[in-house]
């Protein structure tokens, strides 16, 4: 009986780049910037600097101390695509924004409605919540991929199983959680945040925006988990 191979299989066009080649395209591309602190969000005036360990990936924040224990679901807005002159697209197309904005919507409402706190509609006891994409980057799928998989890609990207490290070349997407009072719009809840996948999630390389697909997921997660903790229980 012959064993099973635990290589890790290589796709064709990996194989084909020279570790040079590999290694010069790397070092040429820098990380995704950091979330701009963007003035047109209606929590603009709230959030400040984080003075948690989550500064990397969520560098600004408020909250309102105890302000969600007095409802008891989510109330989720549409997602919206922020226009302000601060956002951080780059060089995605409107189409593109748009299918984040969709995933973004069938991601958040999936966790939400996953902790039994999604709300069918506006109601006394449910909280508004709005998620606004303000940024987002695509992967360069071959060599973001070649920065996880080849000896000298993973160490040139900087990245170990076990840091919050993002790679060099991998797609990320940045958004802003506002939650609001119902009728008044007052900010409970807000912060920005920038995700982006695990160092070793090679399946969040293969398509351009893969990487920002899930961030969004993964983010979604966390929120949902987060908001739990916080409201008035059922």
């Amino acid at each position: 009986m012959t064993g099973h191979s635990s290589r890790v299989l290589i796709p064709a066009p990996l194989r084909a780049l020279p570790l040079g080649l590999v290694a010069l395209a790397l070092a040429g591309c820098a990380n995704s910037p950091a979330p701009n602190h963007y003035q047109d969000l209606a929590s603009a005036p709230y959030l400040a600097a984080s003075t948690q360990g989550t500064g990397r990936r969520t560098p600004y924040r408020y909250e309102m101390a105890g302000a969600l224990s007095r409802y008891r679901a989510i109330h989720l807005l549409p997602v919206r695509i922020y226009s302000g002159a601060d956002q951080q697209f780059g060089t995605l197309t409107a189409a593109e924004r748009a299918q984040l904005a969709a995933t973004a919507e069938h991601e958040f409402r999936a966790a939400l409605a996953g902790h039994g706190i999604l709300a069918a509609g506006p109601a006394a006891d449910a909280v508004e919540l709005s998620i606004t994409l303000t940024g987002a980057q695509a992967s360069v799928p071959v060599l973001a991929t070649a920065s996880r998989l080849t000896p000298v890609g993973f160490a040139m990207s900087g990245l170990t199983a076990a840091t919050d490290g993002e790679g060099r070349l991998s797609g990320m997407v940045i958004y802003a959680v506002e939650f609001r009072e119902p009728g008044s719009g007052r900010i409970l809840w807000a912060y920005v945040t920038k995700q982006y996948p695990n160092a070793l999630d090679i399946g969040a390389t293969l398509d351009p925006l893969d990487a920002a697909r899930a961030g969004l997921k993964a983010g979604a997660q966390e929120l949902a988990r987060a908001t739990v903790a916080r409201l008035r229980p059922q």
